[in-house]
Order: C-alpha cells, then structure tokens, then sequence
C-alpha cells in the first residue's frame, strides 16, 4: 500500500471548494432574509411630528404624530437615536408609523432595516463566487 500526499494543487482546490459553501450558502440566506425586511418598510407611512414634553412627567421627551384616521399619537424618544442631536421640545422630526400599528412610530427611517444584513450577504457571495471560478479556472488549467 503506498499512500500520496496531497498536491499543493489538492490543497487549494480543497480551500475553493469550502470558501464557495462557505461564501454562497449563508450568503444568499442573509441577501433574502435582508431584501425580505426592506420589503416589510414599506407599509411605514411617513409624516411630520413634533417633540413634546413626556406625558408621564419624566425628563424624556415624546414625539406626538398624527396617523392617516387623523388620531393623534405619541411615544418616548428612543434612547438610541441616530440622529447625532438631541431634539429639543417643539422640534419638528420625520415620523415613521406602521399603517397596520399606527400606535407604534419611529424616528428612524424603516428602509434602513435589514441593511446589514444586505452588505453581509453580498460580501458572502461575492467571496463564494469568486472562490467558486477561481477553483473552475484552477481545475481547467490543470
């Protein structure tokens, strides 16, 4: 019985091939669950608002809206905002509400949900096609 050693040759195909699953299969899962949450941003509807003193009488502020049934709503600022400022009270702002859960609004806007996911998911892919050709391309030319 004699046993071979693989070639260098074996070894990079080996690495391809698991960069090409690696890369294709969990990327195209992220692309779809990512596209699929953009999707869901567009039942948010989009309004103006204004920043108002906290109804519970504590120091965060709420911001107020008015839906599409022209009910007026309101929730807490979120402690987390992008925004870089923080809105004072009678600050004007972009409300976004979802029109099936109008109660609910948001400050930020929805289209940037999923968006990690989306560039995660390219990445992945793009690795994993570019693996995938670079081991056709190694596999031809031997």
């Amino acid at each position: 019985m004699t046993s071979t050693a693989p070639t260098p040759v074996d070894v990079l195909l080996l690495v391809l091939e698991i960069l090409t699953w690696v890369g294709l299969v969990p990327g195209i899962l992220l692309l779809i669950l990512g596209y699929l949450r953009r999707a869901f941003a567009a039942r948010f509807e989009e309004t103006w608002g204004v920043i108002i003193a906290s109804p519970a009488g504590t120091e965060h502020p709420w911001f107020r809206w008015m839906d599409t049934e022209r009910t007026l709503q309101s929730a807490p600022v979120p402690l987390d905002s992008d925004s870089g400022s923080v809105p004072e009270i009678g600050d004007e702002v972009r409300v976004y509400f979802d029109r099936r859960d109008p109660e609910h609004g948001r400050l930020d806007h929805p289209a940037s949900d999923g968006r990690v996911l989306r560039v995660l998911g390219w990445v992945l892919t793009g690795v994993g096609a570019a693996a995938g050709i670079a081991q056709l391309a190694v596999m031809l030319a031997t």
